[in-house]
């Protein structure tokens, strides 16, 4: 004879199922919630690129957090230049995309005659990375 408690039974099957269904549904929504925000934020972004002066460029490695800003590499999108760059109160995030009106100028710590240096308030606007990606991926 066979112990009832080793089967499940059809009914509690189903009711797994019916989880998995749902939890994957929810899962699919919320990203799909997630690439909708991206690709607004991207919208907007390039709208604004669009509206002033700026250059675009991208955050490729951050190699320094500090108490009061940020050491980086950036890629000039329009030259695909590196430089090294030092945002001022500001942690960057390796990726995103920034609208500046920023100069360059010696960096007295690495010797480096051009790092450029961002103020806060010479970042116009920026985006994540990932909105970027999501927009490709919808276009």
């Amino acid at each position: 004879m066979q112990d009832a408690a080793m089967h499940p039974s059809f009914g509690a099957f189903l009711v797994i199922a019916h989880i998995v269904a749902v939890t994957i549904a929810l899962a699919v929504r919320s990203r799909r919630k997630r690439t909708a925000a991206l690709v607004a934020q991207w919208q907007a972004f390039q709208q604004h690129r669009s509206s002033g002066p700026g250059h675009l460029l991208q955050m490729t490695r951050v190699y320094q957090l500090g108490r009061h800003g940020s050491k980086a590499v950036v890629t000039w999108r329009d030259t695909a230049r590196q430089q090294d760059a030092w945002f001022w109160n500001w942690h960057v995030p390796p990726g995103a995309y920034l609208l500046v009106n920023a100069s360059s100028g010696y960096g007295p710590h690495s010797h480096n005659p051009n790092v450029l240096y961002v103020q806060p308030g010479q970042v116009r606007a920026w985006v994540p990375g990932q909105a970027a990606r999501a927009a490709q991926r919808v276009s």
